[in-house]
């Protein structure tokens, strides 16, 4: 984490994001600081005292009222990004200046709520006097902003929040499905009705699965564990696969109910919800699922020659190689996924396996992904270990949770534990409600 702050610290503070091939910045977020702000609960936690009160203080000079001009702020990564990342630093440091600037976030983004259905348009320009958005969004945009909001109604005692949160969650459960657990990608903003799509727990989808178990947690709302029990019981009848190698994997189901054989990496984090859903509900048949699914995720790393988790892969029975794995999308973006699900399952079995294959994560990541100037870098192909192979990107999230889950993995177990704290999609911890 030092190395990677030292490199935004230098070149990109108070911007969105460190770019650190060529040790400039950009504002791809609208300049709302996005990386700092992801970054204010890690800092926190790994006890680098200074580095967080240098950014904590620079905080109070954003402006969340405004952005770029022209320009339209993505409401779901702002929320899981900016809000969450205010509300994780102030449940570790309650000091009242992170509250105030958390509500301000809040209370810009819940424009985007004013709809037919309340549901959120996907992005919004906050300097137009009247919001319009795209009248179609997916479903983890819209179902991935009850954690902030609920915690944001809870800390300053304004229902409006929690009332807003709700209603999105009954429009998505109200819309007509085809299948009762399972819930397709997109959905009109002006009708609250569904397209029809694949059906997927990756990309447009992942964090909606992940936040009906994580609203159970945080509140006990006995109808989101319902929701969450019937969606994970379709997902391994329909989604969860096996090879003629002995893996098993998640996959999507198009339309007409076939299984495509095709595993993204961001679909890793749900061995870890699994996991965790199988402590909190007793569903050990969960903890079984979740551990061969884990084992998939990082054997994708360990088969590669850099030791780093591809993009997207594809399983063929018949595959050029012993486990029959096929890479569609060889990049590794430092994405979290995998890193969360071992840190989740560690938690859970005590297992030190898990210890083990996040180190071997960890080593890969500075011997390939390090920039010497500051920061890490994105990889275009895991399978080149040598030449060109750098993309000029360090995402906000690599801050926020892959430096966050290796630090947790070894820390002591009761340092954020599981039944006490319920970390958002974007692994900012908020405190369960008693």
């Amino acid at each position: 984490m030092q190395h990677a702050w030292s490199g935004y610290r230098t070149y990109a503070f108070g911007k969105d994001e460190l770019q650190p091939l060529t040790q400039s910045s950009n504002l791809r977020w609208g300049n709302w600081s996005i990386s700092l702000l992801d970054a204010l609960d890690t800092l926190k936690l790994m006890d680098m005292d200074k580095e967080y009160q240098e950014a904590k203080q620079f905080v109070r000079h954003i402006d969340f009222t405004k952005s770029l001009d022209y320009y339209d702020v993505r409401v779901f990564e702002m929320i899981i990004r900016a809000l969450g990342g205010l509300l994780g630093a102030y449940e570790l440091d309650p000091d009242p200046l992170l509250l105030a600037k958390a509500e301000e976030v809040g209370q810009s983004l819940a424009r985007a709520f004013d709809t037919p259905t309340g549901l959120p348009y996907a992005s919004i320009d906050l300097g137009a006097k009247t919001i319009r958005g795209p009248y179609r969004i997916c479903l983890a945009e819209a179902g991935t902003m009850q954690l902030e909001y609920k915690k944001l109604a809870k800390l300053t005692n304004n229902r409006k929040y929690w009332k807003m949160a709700e209603r999105v969650s009954d429009v998505l459960e109200a819309g007509k499905r085809n299948h009762q657990g399972l819930y397709p990608m997109d959905i009109s903003v002006l009708t609250g009705q569904y397209f029809e799509s694949d059906y997927s727990v990756g990309a447009a989808a992942d964090s909606f699965y992940e936040y009906l178990l994580k609203q159970y947690v945080l509140e006990k709302d006995p109808k989101y564990r319902k929701r969450y029990e019937t969606a994970v019981d379709f997902i391994h009848e329909r989604l969860v696969g096996q090879t003629s190698s002995g893996l098993t994997f998640i996959g999507r189901m198009s339309k007409d109910g076939r299984l495509i054989r095709e595993q993204e990496h961001l679909a890793c984090f749900y061995p870890g919800l699994l996991a965790l859903g199988a402590q909190v509900l007793d569903r050990p048949q969960d903890l079984v699922t979740a551990e061969k699914l884990a084992e998939t995720c990082f054997i994708t790393y360990n088969m590669t020659e850099t030791k780093l988790g591809p993009e997207r892969v594809y399983f063929m029975d018949n595959g050029s190689n012993r486990w029959g794995i096929e890479f569609s999308d060889s990049r590794y973006i430092l994405r979290p996924e995998t890193l969360e699900s071992l840190f989740i399952l560690y938690r859970v079995t005590g297992n030190r396996k898990y210890q083990e294959w996040s180190w071997q994560i960890f080593e890969a990541i500075e011997k390939y992904a390090r920039v010497e100037t500051g920061g890490y870098a994105a990889i275009l192909d895991v399978r080149k270990t040598g030449g060109d192979n750098y993309e000029d990107s360090m995402e906000s999230f690599f801050l926020a949770e892959t430096l966050k889950y290796l630090y947790l993995i070894f820390a002591p177990v009761d340092m954020l534990p599981l039944d006490k704290y319920v970390f958002n999609t974007e692994a900012h911890p908020l405190r369960v409600h008693k």
